[in-house]
Protein backbone atom coordinates (compact mmCIF):
# COMPACT_ATOMS: atom_id res chain seq x y z
CA UNK A 1 0.00 0.00 0.00
CA UNK A 2 1.32 3.20 -0.76
CA UNK A 3 1.86 5.97 1.69
CA UNK A 4 -1.16 8.78 1.45
CA UNK A 5 0.72 11.02 3.75
CA UNK A 6 2.57 12.93 1.05
CA UNK A 7 -0.29 13.30 -0.99
CA UNK A 8 -2.35 14.46 1.54
CA UNK A 9 -0.20 17.30 2.94
CA UNK A 10 -0.06 18.80 -1.08
CA UNK A 11 -3.76 18.15 -1.04
CA UNK A 12 -3.85 20.35 2.31
CA UNK A 13 -1.45 22.84 0.97
CA UNK A 14 -3.21 23.82 -2.05
CA UNK A 15 -6.37 24.05 -0.30
CA UNK A 16 -4.65 26.71 2.06
CA UNK A 17 -3.21 28.24 -0.65
CA UNK A 18 -7.13 28.44 -2.48
CA UNK A 19 -8.20 29.87 0.54
CA UNK A 20 -5.63 32.28 0.81
CA UNK A 21 -6.39 33.38 -2.88
CA UNK A 22 -10.14 33.40 -2.07
CA UNK A 23 -10.41 35.56 0.84
CA UNK A 24 -8.03 37.99 -0.60
CA UNK A 25 -9.88 38.36 -4.16
CA UNK A 26 -13.06 38.65 -1.39
CA UNK A 27 -11.21 41.46 0.35
CA UNK A 28 -10.12 43.34 -2.71
CA UNK A 29 -13.22 42.95 -4.14
CA UNK A 30 -15.13 44.28 -1.31
CA UNK A 31 -12.93 47.46 -0.81
CA UNK A 32 -13.40 48.55 -4.06
CA UNK A 33 -17.02 48.06 -3.77
CA UNK A 34 -16.78 50.05 -0.97
CA UNK A 35 -15.06 52.52 -3.21
CA UNK A 36 -17.30 53.18 -5.88
CA UNK A 37 -20.36 53.38 -3.19
CA UNK A 38 -17.85 56.62 -1.88
CA UNK A 39 -17.84 57.87 -5.09
CA UNK A 40 -21.46 57.66 -5.87
CA UNK A 41 -22.58 59.16 -2.30
CA UNK A 42 -23.43 62.87 -2.99
CA UNK A 43 -21.99 64.12 0.16
CA UNK A 44 -18.77 61.22 0.53
CA UNK A 45 -20.40 60.12 3.75
CA UNK A 46 -21.44 56.60 4.22
CA UNK A 47 -23.39 55.82 7.09
CA UNK A 48 -21.50 54.83 10.17
CA UNK A 49 -23.14 51.54 10.35
CA UNK A 50 -22.31 50.64 6.89
CA UNK A 51 -18.60 51.38 7.34
CA UNK A 52 -18.36 49.62 10.75
CA UNK A 53 -19.76 46.86 9.44
CA UNK A 54 -17.30 46.28 6.13
CA UNK A 55 -14.39 47.53 7.97
CA UNK A 56 -15.30 44.49 10.99
CA UNK A 57 -16.10 41.97 8.10
CA UNK A 58 -12.54 43.13 6.40
CA UNK A 59 -11.28 42.73 9.55
CA UNK A 60 -12.21 39.23 10.55
CA UNK A 61 -11.55 37.79 6.92
CA UNK A 62 -8.24 39.28 7.17
CA UNK A 63 -7.30 37.78 11.15
CA UNK A 64 -8.48 34.17 9.46
CA UNK A 65 -6.44 35.24 6.60
CA UNK A 66 -3.23 35.57 8.96
CA UNK A 67 -4.24 31.59 11.02
CA UNK A 68 -4.55 30.45 7.32
CA UNK A 69 -1.05 31.91 6.30
CA UNK A 70 0.39 30.84 9.26
CA UNK A 71 -1.02 26.94 9.02
CA UNK A 72 0.45 27.63 5.15
CA UNK A 73 3.76 27.91 6.96
CA UNK A 74 3.66 25.28 9.51
CA UNK A 75 3.56 23.10 6.57
CA UNK A 76 6.65 24.01 4.75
Amino acid sequence: MTNRKPHRAIAESRHIQTEINRRLSRASRVAQIMHINMLHERSHALSNIYSASVFSYLADDLHELQQLIQQQNKLH
